[in-house]
């Protein structure tokens, strides 16, 4: 199985948020990383470890489908 996406938007970043004041890690909701999206006021304080990335227009396809269409 395959995936053709027809758009990608860059969103943000998945990372531990500081604190401004205490430079400690803020606590997240039971997640490991907090989802931060770019222009977020949090964003100069967040460690990121992942982008985080929005996909629209997805069709799933088989592998069999995929390589017809790029084959033409």
């Amino acid at each position: 199985m395959a995936v053709l996406v027809e758009d990608v938007t860059v969103w943000g970043v998945a990372g531990i948020v500081y604190a401004p004041e205490t430079l400690k890690p803020v606590p997240s909701d039971g997640e490991q990383f907090t989802l931060v999206a770019y222009g977020d006021l949090r964003i100069p304080w967040t460690l990121a470890c992942r982008e985080v990335v929005a996909l629209h227009g997805c069709t799933f396809v088989g592998f069999e489908d995929l390589a017809e269409q790029t084959a033409a």
